[in-house]
């Protein structure tokens, strides 16, 4: 199942697997869609050091990730 049971609305936290999605590596969003197979996220960048910001401190930034990359959050 190429969404792995994520549903538009739902929290994910980004866990690499591999090196390519290191650099976000436990970075947050919201699932927004999906496209291509893999889950559309949307949340707040990085700011200072490499740590998410706010929605307050940081622009909105869209990652493409496959499903198992990802873990559901609270």
């Amino acid at each position: 199942m190429p969404n792995a049971g994520f549903v538009i609305g739902d929290k994910a936290m980004i866990v690499a697997a591999d090196s390519f999605y290191a650099y976000v590596d436990g970075w947050r969003g919201r699932v927004t869609g999906f496209q291509s197979g893999v889950v559309v996220l949307e949340g707040p960048g990085m700011v200072m050091d490499g740590v998410q910001g706010t929605a307050d401190n940081a622009p909105e930034i869209t990652l493409f990730v496959p499903a198992q990359q990802l873990t559901h959050t609270i």
